[in-house]
């Protein structure tokens, strides 16, 4: 049953987790996958040769599991959209193709520098849960033609407001430092506005949230913070270690 599952953080490999959780039980899965771009983690480095067949397996359970009003946000890379959108497609509802700015740090002489990362946005079915005004946003532009309905300051798919937590010495409100250091303890720490972001929109209180790459735990204590259920999967015990201690700064729901 879901219920033994629910907030906790479990240790294993995400694809043989996921297999054990029954269908249809979780309302959002928010996924922060590795890349395949050899990222150096402590437990080793982010390269497989089978990724494409890895990443397809794990996601076709991640929408086994999804509830019939479940969504399913993705984050990935701009080269990974050909490949990774029609496995997405092959099982959901596109909903939107979220751009979230993030200036990468390297960049090739052979193409232009990219400034954002994709957030891939799919339903389980067209009845997936939207909360559409969750948040708004001001605008100054002007709205040309005729509208039937009169501005509300809706989201757009362009997310430029949430900085990134870079791995360097860059300074970060939410970064986790090692002691005596300016090195983050997770090489790829989400921001905990783009988790707070997802379950606000697509998610209700009480809803279940999976993350099958939780890391250092942002996704957990967004969900404790706001009163949802979660459920995570993690390989390396080091990074469970390190999202146990921010969960037991947070009050329980």
């Amino acid at each position: 049953m879901i219920k033994d599952y629910l907030n906790q953080i479990i240790q294993g490999d995400c694809l043989e987790v996921l297999k054990q959780l029954p269908g249809e039980s979780v309302d959002l899965v928010f996924a922060d996958p590795p890349f395949n771009i050899g990222k150096k983690y402590s437990f080793g480095m982010d390269k497989k040769v089978n990724y494409r067949e890895w990443t397809e397996s794990w996601i076709v359970e991640c929408f086994r599991i999804l509830k019939k009003t479940g969504s399913f946000y993705l984050m990935t890379l701009p080269r990974h959209l050909d490949w990774k959108m029609p496995i997405m497609a092959s099982k959901g509802i596109f909903i939107n193709l979220i751009a979230w700015r993030n200036v990468s740090a390297s960049h090739s002489k052979r193409c232009f520098w990219g400034e954002y990362q994709p957030i891939m946005l799919y339903g389980k079915t067209d009845q997936y849960k939207f909360n559409t005004y969750a948040e708004t946003e001001e605008t100054n532009k002007r709205r040309w033609g005729v509208y039937s309905t009169e501005y509300r300051g809706q989201l757009k798919d362009r997310w430029g407001d949430i900085p990134f937590v870079y791995a360097g010495s860059i300074k970060h409100k939410e970064a986790i430092i090692e002691p005596g250091t300016n090195r983050k303890k997770h090489p790829c720490q989400m921001p905990e506005g783009l988790a707070l972001r997802a379950i606000k929109f697509s998610t209700d209180i009480t809803d279940i949230i999976l993350d099958p790459f939780i890391g250092s735990g942002t996704t957990s204590k967004v969900c404790r913070e706001n009163n949802r259920n979660f459920i995570g999967i993690e390989l390396n015990p080091e990074y469970i270690e390190i999202a146990k201690k921010r969960l037991a700064s947070v009050k329980s729901m």
